[in-house]
């Protein structure tokens, strides 16, 4: 019986001695996935619509009834072929009466976006930087950002996550 089990674990030293010898070679399948969808309501063709540096062109403020107002401001959006977006900006004048008055307020915050083609949304990921304490519920990183673009204008509606619109932004491309 003995010489059994001394056979027995002699054979299971080897079985694991030869498979840890063994070498794995790497996949030679080719993984099926197909050509990136580039056309129009795609997200690379919205990503490649959003590429590129913009300018604000109009700045509107929802007051406390819920009518956006405009306000004069400035401010550059730059979206990168990598998914990033970057926005600097300032108020020029203060938010509607009915809300806290604060000229000279900012904004300078980048991050990932994700898109979403079918809501015409896009949201913020990972945002950093900082948007002024008034700005917040207006245009903040935690907004969701319904989308229209064209070649030459990006409107962006911020809505907060009840459904509240907070503003609404008019980008011209590389002006």
């Amino acid at each position: 019986m003995r010489l059994k089990y001394g056979v027995l674990a002699g054979l299971v030293v080897v079985g694991a001695l030869t498979a840890a010898s063994c070498k794995s070679s790497p996949n030679q399948r080719t993984l099926g996935m197909g050509p990136v969808d580039t056309g129009p309501g795609s997200v690379e063709y919205v990503r490649r619509q959003l590429e590129g540096t913009w300018t604000l062109e109009t700045f509107e403020a929802a007051d406390a009834t819920g009518q956006l107002r405009p306000v004069k401001a400035t401010a550059k959006l730059t979206y990168d072929a990598y998914g990033n977006l970057a926005v600097t900006g300032r108020l020029l004048e203060p938010l509607p009466a009915d809300r806290q008055a604060v000229a000279d307020a900012y904004l300078h915050y980048n991050g990932r976006i994700t898109i979403d083609t079918a809501k015409k949304e896009f949201v913020m990921l990972g945002a950093s930087g900082n948007v002024d304490p008034s700005l917040q519920s207006i245009v903040g990183t935690q907004m969701v950002r319904h989308y229209e673009v064209t070649a030459t204008e990006l409107t962006v509606t911020y809505v907060d996550p009840a459904g509240k619109v907070g503003g609404r932004t008019v980008f011209k491309k590389g002006s």
